[in-house]
Protein backbone atom coordinates (compact mmCIF):
# COMPACT_ATOMS: atom_id res chain seq x y z
CA UNK A 1 0.00 0.00 0.00
CA UNK A 2 3.19 2.31 0.90
CA UNK A 3 3.98 1.85 -2.91
CA UNK A 4 0.77 2.62 -4.37
CA UNK A 5 0.90 6.22 -1.91
CA UNK A 6 4.83 7.14 -2.74
CA UNK A 7 3.49 6.06 -6.81
CA UNK A 8 0.65 8.63 -6.63
CA UNK A 9 2.62 11.25 -4.77
CA UNK A 10 5.47 11.46 -7.40
CA UNK A 11 2.92 11.62 -10.17
CA UNK A 12 1.21 14.42 -7.85
CA UNK A 13 4.51 16.15 -7.93
CA UNK A 14 5.24 15.71 -11.44
CA UNK A 15 1.63 16.79 -12.58
CA UNK A 16 2.30 20.50 -10.28
CA UNK A 17 6.12 20.71 -11.72
CA UNK A 18 4.42 20.67 -15.52
CA UNK A 19 1.51 23.00 -14.62
CA UNK A 20 4.62 25.32 -12.90
CA UNK A 21 6.18 25.22 -15.81
CA UNK A 22 3.71 26.13 -18.10
CA UNK A 23 2.19 29.44 -16.69
CA UNK A 24 3.36 32.37 -18.82
CA UNK A 25 6.50 34.44 -17.33
CA UNK A 26 6.72 31.70 -14.87
CA UNK A 27 9.77 29.41 -16.86
CA UNK A 28 13.49 29.70 -17.01
CA UNK A 29 13.12 30.53 -20.63
CA UNK A 30 13.13 34.37 -21.13
CA UNK A 31 10.49 35.49 -23.41
CA UNK A 32 11.50 36.00 -27.39
CA UNK A 33 9.98 39.20 -27.32
CA UNK A 34 12.18 40.30 -24.39
CA UNK A 35 15.15 39.09 -25.81
CA UNK A 36 14.55 40.54 -29.12
CA UNK A 37 14.11 43.93 -27.72
CA UNK A 38 16.93 43.75 -25.02
CA UNK A 39 19.77 42.89 -28.01
CA UNK A 40 17.84 45.63 -30.12
CA UNK A 41 20.43 48.76 -31.10
CA UNK A 42 18.97 52.01 -31.30
CA UNK A 43 20.05 54.97 -33.87
CA UNK A 44 19.32 58.10 -33.43
CA UNK A 45 20.32 60.31 -36.51
CA UNK A 46 20.60 64.35 -37.34
CA UNK A 47 20.34 64.87 -40.99
CA UNK A 48 22.40 68.42 -41.23
CA UNK A 49 22.98 67.67 -44.61
CA UNK A 50 20.15 69.00 -47.25
CA UNK A 51 20.08 65.69 -49.13
CA UNK A 52 18.10 62.90 -48.02
CA UNK A 53 20.00 59.98 -46.58
CA UNK A 54 19.54 56.34 -46.40
CA UNK A 55 21.04 53.89 -43.91
CA UNK A 56 22.27 50.66 -44.03
CA UNK A 57 24.56 48.47 -41.26
CA UNK A 58 27.48 46.96 -42.71
CA UNK A 59 29.06 44.28 -42.28
CA UNK A 60 31.77 42.23 -44.70
CA UNK A 61 29.39 41.51 -47.21
CA UNK A 62 25.80 41.92 -45.17
CA UNK A 63 23.92 44.89 -45.84
CA UNK A 64 20.82 45.63 -43.78
CA UNK A 65 18.26 48.47 -44.59
CA UNK A 66 18.35 51.29 -41.39
CA UNK A 67 16.05 53.74 -42.81
CA UNK A 68 15.43 56.58 -44.43
CA UNK A 69 16.11 60.37 -42.79
CA UNK A 70 15.11 63.45 -44.91
CA UNK A 71 17.12 66.33 -45.60
CA UNK A 72 17.61 68.88 -42.88
CA UNK A 73 15.66 66.16 -40.07
CA UNK A 74 15.76 63.44 -37.56
CA UNK A 75 14.92 60.56 -37.14
CA UNK A 76 15.40 57.03 -34.79
CA UNK A 77 15.55 53.40 -35.58
CA UNK A 78 16.04 50.39 -33.94
CA UNK A 79 17.47 47.42 -35.28
CA UNK A 80 18.32 44.18 -34.21
CA UNK A 81 22.36 43.63 -34.79
CA UNK A 82 23.99 40.98 -33.93
CA UNK A 83 27.77 41.28 -34.03
CA UNK A 84 29.97 43.12 -31.71
CA UNK A 85 30.95 45.60 -34.63
CA UNK A 86 28.94 47.87 -36.93
CA UNK A 87 29.29 50.23 -39.62
CA UNK A 88 26.52 52.88 -41.12
CA UNK A 89 26.89 53.31 -44.45
CA UNK A 90 24.61 56.47 -45.14
CA UNK A 91 23.96 56.86 -48.63
CA UNK A 92 22.91 60.43 -49.93
CA UNK A 93 20.27 60.61 -52.48
CA UNK A 94 22.27 61.18 -56.16
CA UNK A 95 25.55 61.63 -54.38
CA UNK A 96 26.79 58.29 -53.12
CA UNK A 97 27.70 56.26 -50.08
CA UNK A 98 29.57 57.41 -47.18
CA UNK A 99 30.76 55.22 -44.06
CA UNK A 100 31.80 55.41 -40.55
CA UNK A 101 34.63 53.50 -39.04
CA UNK A 102 33.75 50.77 -37.37
CA UNK A 103 31.66 51.33 -34.15
CA UNK A 104 32.10 48.88 -31.51
CA UNK A 105 28.64 47.75 -29.97
CA UNK A 106 26.84 45.66 -27.42
CA UNK A 107 23.08 44.64 -27.38
CA UNK A 108 21.18 47.76 -26.20
CA UNK A 109 23.52 50.37 -27.02
CA UNK A 110 22.05 53.81 -28.22
CA UNK A 111 24.34 55.35 -30.93
CA UNK A 112 23.89 58.80 -32.21
CA UNK A 113 24.60 59.83 -35.78
CA UNK A 114 25.39 63.06 -37.30
CA UNK A 115 24.83 63.80 -40.97
CA UNK A 116 27.45 66.49 -41.56
CA UNK A 117 26.43 69.20 -43.67
CA UNK A 118 29.10 69.48 -46.28
CA UNK A 119 29.51 65.54 -46.71
CA UNK A 120 27.97 65.52 -50.01
CA UNK A 121 31.23 67.62 -50.85
CA UNK A 122 33.92 65.02 -49.68
CA UNK A 123 34.34 61.98 -51.92
CA UNK A 124 31.68 59.29 -52.39
CA UNK A 125 32.99 56.30 -50.11
CA UNK A 126 35.01 57.90 -47.66
CA UNK A 127 35.16 56.28 -44.23
CA UNK A 128 34.48 58.95 -41.48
Amino acid sequence: MSRVRATIAAAAAGVALTACALLPGRSGAPDPEEELVSREITLEVDNQNFHDATLYAVRGGERRRIGNVGGLRTGEFAFVWTDLDLRVEIYLLSVGSYYTSPLMIEPGDALKLTVLPNLHRLRPGSVF
